[in-house]
């Protein structure tokens, strides 16, 4: 009798124990399923929502350029350098509309972009002649779907390009310019730019120097209100 006594006062203690320990599991899968219940799937949606909102969101949608200076580093046509090797120009266009070799009697912007190299292929500068000792001041022009590009057959450096399907971007603010350029959005994006009257007064002009201190600049052509063409200008003689 007694052994039955403690045989069940055993099985009871077990079965107790176990119990204990199923609630203990079971305890976590009630609580997921509380805040389950408690969830809002209509806030989830909206915080989803709220979260891709603010992904889109571009911080340059209204960009503001306050310098009157535009670094040739940090341009680009078409979305390429403004200065390329010629292998690099003929990977980008293969092909091209037209070429044209000139005489730049007044010298040419290779002479200090690409000096080291012009030395090296030309000889040493000679003060008398105003060039490179065998230099015979010729630079090639490519024309290429309304854009104008100048090498010294190891550079190319662009010249000028009609917005009509051409574009130019200023990198560090994400700004692209093209034909759908106006006059009064171009001033509210450049506060500063100095705004010159040309002798047609449905033109007008843009000037941003190439840095402090220099007279070598892009310049912005505008007619009837819009964004007609730009160019890099140089100050040769």
């Amino acid at each position: 009798m007694e052994k039955k006594i403690i045989s069940t006062i055993i099985i009871a203690t077990f079965l107790t124990i176990m119990g204990c320990r199923s609630d203990k599991k079971e305890q976590p899968r009630d609580a997921i399923v509380k805040v389950q219940k408690n969830r809002n799937p209509q806030n989830d949606s909206l915080h989803r929502e709220d979260t891709l909102t603010e992904d889109k969101k571009d911080p340059n949608i209204n960009p503001v350029y306050t310098s009157k200076s535009i670094n040739i580093e940090n341009a680009l046509i078409n979305g390429h350098k403004m200065i390329l090797s010629k292998t690099e120009f003929n990977t980008i266009y293969p092909r091209n509309d037209s070429v044209k070799t000139t005489l730049w009697e007044c010298g040419n912007p290779f002479e200090w972009l690409d000096k080291e190299w012009m030395i090296k292929k030309y000889g040493p500068e000679n003060k008398e002649k105003g060039t490179f000792e065998r230099f015979n001041s010729e630079i090639t022009t490519i024309y290429l779907k309304k854009t104008e590009y100048n090498t010294n057959n190891h550079l190319v450096l662009f010249d000028r390009a009609s917005a009509e399907n051409n574009s130019f971007k200023i990198i560090s603010h994400n700004i692209t310019l093209d034909r759908n350029t106006t006059l009064e959005g171009f001033k509210q994006i450049f506060p500063n730019a100095e705004i010159e009257k040309l002798a047609n007064k449905n033109e007008v002009r843009a000037r941003f120097s190439l840095g402090e201190k220099r007279d070598d600049a892009f310049l912005f052509y505008f007619k009837n209100g819009k964004l007609n063409y730009f160019t890099l200008w140089w100050l040769l003689c």
